[in-house]
Order: structure tokens, then C-alpha cells, then sequence
């Protein structure tokens, strides 16, 4: 650090007499009462020395510095002069102090405040008192610097979160952010409320709001409540804060949208925040879970045929083939070839076919039996994925209902199909698409205004303002929780 106190050395003096001169000049032989002490003097001049990467390299000299985000500190003194905003001769100053308050809340937004050197923050005017005085400007640059950097983090996890969604690796910040992040802090600083400033920019999302807002209403019941749910990692905490990283991972949301919480086991219709519907639903099975994907359904098609996936064809259908070569007719499956040509299957030698050699396709025609049932939503996605009805529907009295191979089955799909085509004013359509399910009858409705989706996974949501944990069906809290909390 012999390199910092040179730098150091050297530009207090020019700044010293700098300022005196100045000070003169502005007020002719008058102490100013609003006079900045010589100590901050000094902690200013150090600043653009302190973030000078010239010598080092920047990697070094923010590790040099105990920075985080060194690149983001260093933007926003960049773009304000290297003047100091947190500091006075005795330690931190009243806007600090609200920052430090902030700082030390975190768990409320479903941070933690130990991510941000909060105790070490806490004790810079102690540790002022036991320094000698030509060391003191030294130390505020330092410590202004340090409060800068955990502020400038805090602001970008609650925003973005504090990883990447697919990777689970730390979110990189680019040029572009760490303007947009420096300005955030700077307009807070300009604020009447400095607290209230920095806490506007947590993510507008009807799921987070009312997760954070249960969660900080429920820590503040009382001392023993707020102690209990801080170390339960079950129930408390952790579970939150892990759903409040994934909700700040989510785009802005449509005003009118339907959403799937797949440990929730219920699709419900949104418009501008207020639920319109809900329907239960039935998600994947462990081994063949329901993906998180974003789309839109574009189309539905009552008394649909199923053409049976191959994976399922080769796993489930071949076993029972070898079997037994009239379950097809039996559950009411046709056998084609690559033609699409019918094939008899007694005529198959099932007990020589592999997966490897299986090139039919089967196919269950339309009626009560289908697996689809009577309807089902499409919407575009890597993963072939849709929403559909089910015969099978006294499964959904069951509360576990991961019973699936991917798809999400509805409870009550026609329901779902008379929205969407009364949402576009084509109820007199109905009278068709009812008939079609009657009589079997293979109709497709395009929608002319397509509607967004989400299949997300929240292991911890609200109901009347209370908070719900739900099970971790897929087992993902743990793989996010390392991520999260061993950074």
C-alpha cells in the first residue's frame, strides 16, 4: 500500500492549498461555519488517486481496495468529479447513516446485509477515534469508497438479483448497467428520502411485491417471530430469499397473463394485478419435470388426436407391445409408419424391437378416452410442452399432483377456452367448439390476440397476505441455496 500513501501524500498538498486559496477568496476574512474540515479535504483528494488503475491493473487495485464492484464504484466517481458524499471529520454523515440503516434491513428484501460489509461499515467512527489524525483522510476515502461499493451492490441485487438464472454463476455487469446503477445511487443521494429513494428500485412484479411484503410484515410481528424465521432455514430466510431472487429474475411482466407455479399445482389468469381465475393443475413427475419456460398460447384445439411422443412411445408403449400386441386397439391407439401408413401390430416382431430400431408412430384418436381429454393449449417452446385436459380427472383431488410427463393437465380446460375466445369477442363461437367436443370433432381457434404464459417454480408464495411454503417437488432450493448463500 506504500503506493497509495505516496499518491495520497501528493495530492493532499495540492488540494490543501487549493482549497484555502478558494476559501479566502469566497469569504475574505470570515471562517465559513459550512467550511469542509481538513480531513475530508484530503479523503476527496485521495479518491482519484485511490481508483487510478494505471499501475496495478484494475482487478488488483479494486482488490486492493476491498471493492466488489470495483468497476461500478469507480463509473459513479467517475461521472461526479471524485467528490465524496458519505463522510464528514467525525465519520459517517446523516446520509450514511440512512444508508447504513438500509444496509442493515436487508433481510427484509430477501438480502443479506453480511454481503455488504454492513458490520465492518458500522464501526468506522470508533476506529477513527483510535487513528492518528494525518491518517484520518486516508481512512474516510477508504471507507467512502467501501460504502459506495456496498450500496452500488445492494442496488443491483435487488433490481437483478445477485445470479444468473440458467448458470447460477455470479450476473456480470456491463458498462451500460454500472451507468445505469451509478445514477440510481446518485438521484437517491439528491433524494428527500434517501431510504425510500433506494428502496424504489426493487422489481414492480406482482409476485415479488406481495413475497417481500408478507415476508417484512412477518419479521416485524415481534422479536422471538423475526428471530425464529431468520434461523429456519425451512421456513424463514433462506426459503424467501431464494424465491426473491427468482422473482427479481423475471422480466416486466404482461398487464394480463396466466401463470403456472409448479409447486403451487395452479395456473391462475392475471389481469393488471388482480386474479381473474384459477384452475388446479397436474405438473411432470420428479424424473420428467415441468420446464420454467416463457411463451404464449397461440392456439387451442378441442377433440385433439395424441400423437404419442417417442420417448414415452419407447419407455412405456414398447414394454407392453412386447406384452401384449393388442394394447393399442385396447386403449384405443393406432400403429403408422414412417408414411403414415396403418400397420397391424400383431404383425410386429416386438420381442426383436428395440428402441434404437422403433420407427412407428401411435396415435390416439379423439373421444372421452384420450389422454389429452377434450382440449388442448398450445403455445410455442424448445421443450414440447403444452396444457391440455384430462380423463383422468379425479387426480386432481390428490394434493401431490407431479403425476405427468412434462405437460400441465387443467382442471376445467373448457372453462380456460370460453375466456380466451370471449377475451376476443368471439362468443358465438362457443356453440362450435361445444359441439366439437360432443361429437368428437377435431376443431382448431387460433387466437387473434395471443396470450402470455409462464411456467415458474416458487417454492414460497402469499395468500391473504401470509406466507405459504410449498414443497420443493423437484429438489432445485438446494443447488440455488449453495449458489446463493456460499458466495
Amino acid at each position: 500500500m506504500n503506493w497509495l500513501r505516496s499518491m495520497v501524500r501528493s495530492a493532499v498538498c495540492i488540494l490543501l492549498l487549493t482549497g484555502c486559496a478558494l476559501s479566502v477568496e469566497a469569504h475574505p476574512g470570515k471562517h465559513s461555519e459550512e467550511a469542509v474540515s481538513a480531513a475530508v479535504l484530503t479523503a476527496r483528494a485521495s479518491l482519484r488517486s485511490l481508483l487510478d488503475t494505471r499501475k496495478l491493473g484494475p482487478a488488483a487495485t479494486y482488490q486492493a481496495l476491498g471493492l466488489t464492484g470495483g468497476a461500478v464504484a469507480h463509473t459513479f466517481y467517475a461521472r461526479h468529479d471524485f467528490t465524496t458524499h458519505w463522510v464528514e471529520d467525525a465519520g459517517w454523515n446523516s446520509q450514511a447513516r440512512q444508508a447504513l440503516a438500509v444496509l442493515g434491513r436487508a433481510a427484509e428484501v430477501g438480502l443479506d446485509r453480511n454481503c455488504y460489509a454492513w458490520a465492518d461499515l458500522q464501526s468506522l467512527p470508533d476506529s477513527l477515534r483510535l487513528n492518528e489524525a494525518s491518517g484520518r483522510g486516508q481512512q474516510l476515502a477508504l471507507s467512502e469508497l467501501r460504502l459506495t461499493d456496498a450500496l452500488l451492490q445492494y442496488l443491483l441485487h435487488l433490481q437483478r438479483g445477485r445470479l444468473q438464472p440458467n448458470t447460477l454463476m455470479q450476473a456480470p455487469t456491463d458498462s451500460v448497467t454500472a451507468v445505469r446503477v451509478a445514477e440510481q445511487l446518485y438521484e437517491a443521494l439528491q433524494a428527500p428520502d434517501l431510504s425510500a429513494a433506494l428502496l424504489r428500485h426493487q422489481p414492480l412484479g406482482r409476485g415479488y411485491r406481495l413475497l417481500q411484503k408478507a415476508w417484512a410484515s412477518a419479521l416485524h410481528a415481534s422479536a422471538a417471530d423475526s428471530l425464529r424465521l431468520m434461523q429456519d432455514t425451512t421456513a424463514g430466510f433462506r426459503r424467501v430469499a431464494l424465491n426473491l431472487e427468482r422473482l427479481r429474475w423475471e422480466p416486466a411482466a404482461d398487464s394480463e397473463y396466466a401463470i403456472v407455479n409448479i409447486p403451487a399445482y395452479r395456473l391462475q389468469l392475471i389481469r393488471n394485478g388482480q386474479v381473474l381465475r384459477t384452475h388446479k393443475v397436474i405438473v411432470g413427475k420428479p424424473d420428467m419435470p415441468t420446464p420454467v419456460l416463457s411463451s404464449r398460447i397461440a392456439v387451442f384445439v378441442v377433440a385433439p388426436e395424441w400423437r404419442v411422443p417417442y420417448s414415452i412411445a419407447v419407455r412405456e408403449f414398447l414394454p407392453e407391445l412386447q406384452r401384449d400386441p393388442s394394447y393399442l386397439y385396447d386403449n384405443h391407439y393406432r400403429l403408422y409408419d414412417g408414411r403414415g401408413k396403418l400397420i397391424n401390430p400383431w404383425r410386429v416382431n416386438w420381442q426383436k424391437m428395440t428402441p434404437e430400431k422403433f420407427a412407428y408412430a401411435i396415435r390416439q384418436r379423439a373421444g372421452t378416452f384420450n389422454a389429452l381429454g377434450n382440449v388442448v393449449f398450445y403455445f410455442p417452446n424448445q421443450q414440447t410442452v403444452f396444457l391440455h385436459d384430462t380423463p383422468a380427472r379425479s387426480a386432481f383431488t390428490r394434493p401431490d399432483r407431479a403425476l405427468s410427463h412434462g405437460c400441465v393437465r387443467v382442471e376445467k380446460p373448457l372453462a380456460l377456452a370460453e375466456y380466451l375466445l370471449r377475451r376476443e369477442s368471439r362468443a358465438p363461437e362457443l356453440t362450435s367448439m361445444f359441439q366439437g367436443v360432443r361429437t368428437h370433432e377435431k376443431q382448431r381457434f387460433d387466437l387473434q390476440r395471443s396470450l402470455p404464459i409462464y411456467l415458474r417454480y416458487y417454492t414460497c408464495e402469499t395468500d391473504k397476505g401470509k406466507l405459504v411454503f410449498l414443497p420443493d417437488i423437484y429438489h432445485q432450493d438446494a443447488a440455488l441455496a449453495l449458489a446463493l448463500f456460499a458466495q
